[in-house]
C-alpha cells in the first residue's frame, strides 16, 4: 500500500512538472512578490541608468558643442583700450603791465583729454578649415562610440536575461530532484521498518537526500549573485528578484544566409563602424597638422584710434572777465596684412616633420587594423553560424533523449511498482530524466545568445532575428 501511495505521488509530479525547455508553458518559478521584467525593459533600465553610459554621454555631448561652435575659430580678436587726463591751473600775477589801467590778473587753465584705441587681428591657415572638419569628425566618433556601448550593453543585458533564466531552471530542477529524494527515503524508511526493504536501501535514499544539498547551495548562490549583478546592470537595488519570462511562444529556426550575414557584417557591425569612423577622424588630424606646419600663415589686422582735447583759459583782472575755449579731435586707422612662413618646418629631420610621421604611421596601423576587422568579422560570422547550426541540431537530439529518458522513467517506476526494478534504479531514472530536460533547457538558452551574438555582429535589431518566421 505504501509502495503504491509513493510511486502514485512521482507520477502526479512527473505530469505537473515542466518541461523545462524554453517555448513551452511553464515559467522558472521566483518569489513572491517579484519584479516582473520582460527584456526589452531591463534594456531600457540598463541604458537609462548604467553610469558607465553616463560618463560617455558627457563625452559625446562635449565634442558636439565643440563641432556645433567649429566655426569660432574665425572669430577675429578684438582688443579695446581709452583713456582719458584732466588738467587745471591757476596763477595770480601783479607788477607792471602794458595796459596802465590793469594792476592785478589772474590766470586759470583747464584741459580735458580723451583718448582710445581698437585692435582687431585675425590669422588665417588651411588648418583652420581642416580643424573644423575634424570636429565633426570627432563628434561623429564619439556618437558612433556611444552607439557601440549602448549595443554591447543591450546585448550583455539580454544575454544574462537568459542565462539567469536557465540557472532558475537548474535550481528549480534541483530542488525537484530534492523533494522527490527525500519522498523516496521517507518510503524506503517506512518500508525497511516494515521490513519489505533492507537497511541498505534506506541509508542509500538518505545518502541520495544528503549528497544533493551541497550542490543545491551551490546553486542558489550562483543565481543571487547573478540577479545582484543583474541588478546592478539595471541600476536598481542589489537584493531586487526578478521575474523573467521568455517574450516569444516558442523558438523559430530558419536557415542562415551565410553570405548575406557577412555583407550585412561588413556594413553594420558596430565595432567596425567605431574603427571606421576612427580612421576618418585621424586622417583628419594628420590633415591638419600638414596645412598648420607647412603652409603660410596670412594675417589681416586693423587698428583705429581717436583723440580729442578741450582746454578752457581764463583770465580775471580788474577790468573784468575773460575766457577763451579750444577744442581739438583727432582719429586714425591702419590696415595690415601679413604673411608667415615657418621654413624650418620642411626640414625632414626636424620635430615636425617627424611628427606627421607618426601620425602616417598610426594611420597605417588603424588601417590595418581595420582590415584585419573586417577579414575577421567573415571568420566570426562564419562560427557563430556553424556553431548555431550544431546547437540545433543538439537540440532535436536533446530533444530526442528527454522523450527517451521519459518513457525510461515510466517504464522503470512501473517495473519498481511490479517489485522488477531497486530505489536505486527509480533514482536513477529519475536523475536522467531531470539531467536530460535540463541539458534541452541548456541547449535552447545557448541558441537564444547564440542569436543576440549574431544580431550584434551583422548590425540587426536584437529580437529581430528571434522571431524571424522560418
Amino acid at each position: 500500500m505504501i509502495r503504491t501511495l509513493f510511486l502514485a505521488l512521482i507520477a502526479v509530479f512527473f505530469m505537473a512538472a515542466p518541461r523545462g525547455a524554453f517555448g513551452q508553458d511553464a515559467a522558472p518559478g521566483t518569489a513572491q512578490g517579484a519584479t516582473r521584467i520582460s527584456p526589452d525593459e531591463a534594456v531600457e533600465l540598463a541604458v537609462k541608468n548604467n553610469l558607465g553610459l553616463e560618463q560617455k554621454r558627457i563625452s559625446v555631448s562635449t565634442k558636439q558643442r565643440a563641432s556645433a561652435y567649429s566655426w569660432n575659430k574665425f572669430v577675429p580678436t578684438v582688443n579695446l583700450s581709452g583713456g582719458a587726463n584732466i588738467n587745471s591751473s591757476a596763477a595770480d600775477v601783479s607788477g607792471d603791465f602794458a595796459t596802465p589801467s590793469i594792476t592785478k590778473q589772474s590766470q586759470t587753465s583747464a584741459s580735458t583729454a580723451f583718448q582710445g584705441q581698437a585692435q582687431v587681428q585675425l590669422a588665417i591657415n588651411f588648418a583652420l578649415f581642416e580643424a573644423v572638419n575634424y570636429l565633426k569628425m570627432d563628434y561623429e566618433s564619439g556618437r558612433l562610440s556611444l552607439e557601440q556601448a549602448k549595443l554591447q550593453m543591450e546585448r550583455d543585458v539580454r544575454k544574462s536575461y537568459f542565462n539567469i533564466m536557465l540557472l532558475e531552471e537548474q535550481v528549480k530542477q534541483l530542488k525537484e530532484s530534492q523533494r522527490n529524494a527525500e519522498e523516496q527515503a521517507v518510503s524506503a524508511e517506512t518500508q525497511y521498518r516494515a521490513g519489505r526493504q533492507p537497511e541498505l536501501s534506506y541509508l542509500q535514499a538518505r545518502v541520495n537526500v544528503e549528497t544533493m544539498k551541497p550542490s543545491i547551495d551551490q546553486a542558489v548562490n550562483g543565481l543571487r549573485l547573478a540577479k545582484s549583478n543583474f541588478a546592478m546592470t539595471l541600476g536598481l537595488p542589489l537584493d531586487t528578484d526578478f521575474e523573467l519570462f521568455l517574450p516569444v511562444e516558442s523558438i523559430k529556426y530558419f536557415p542562415l544566409d551565410m553570405e548575406d550575414l557577412v555583407r550585412q557584417a561588413k556594413g553594420n557591425n558596430p565595432d567596425i563602424q567605431v574603427q571606421k569612423q576612427q580612421l576618418r577622424t585621424l586622417q583628419s588630424q594628420r590633415k591638419a597638422q600638414v596645412y598648420q606646419k607647412w603652409t603660410p600663415n596670412l594675417s589681416i589686422g586693423w587698428s583705429g584710434g581717436f583723440s580729442s582735447n578741450d582746454s578752457d583759459t581764463g583770465v580775471d583782472t580788474n577790468l573784468g572777465k575773460t575766457k577763451q575755449k579750444q577744442s581739438t579731435a583727432s582719429t586714425n586707422s591702419s590696415i595690415t596684412l601679413g604673411l608667415s612662413w615657418m621654413v624650418s618646418s620642411l626640414l625632414p629631420f626636424g620635430p615636425d616633420a617627424q611628427s606627421i610621421k607618426d601620425l602616417d604611421d598610426n594611420v597605417k596601423t588603424l588601417s590595418i587594423a581595420l582590415a584585419q576587422a573586417e577579414q575577421g568579422s567573415e571568420l566570426d560570422i562564419t562560427n557563430k553560424v556553424y556553431s548555431l547550426e550544431q546547437i540545433r541540431s543538439n537540440i532535436e537530439a536533446q530533444r530526442a533523449t528527454a522523450q527517451l529518458a521519459e518513457r525510461s522513467y515510466n517504464e522503470t517506476l512501473r517495473a519498481y511498482s511490479n517489485g522488477l526494478q531497486s530505489l536505486l534504479q527509480a533514482q536513477n531514472a529519475d536523475l536522467q530524466l531531470r539531467n536530460a530536460r535540463l541539458n534541452l533547457y541548456q541547449q535552447e538558452s545557448n541558441y537564444l545568445q547564440g542569436l543576440i551574438d549574431l544580431e550584434y555582429s551583422i548590425g540587426a535589431p536584437f529580437g529581430s532575428l528571434m522571431t524571424r518566421a522560418e
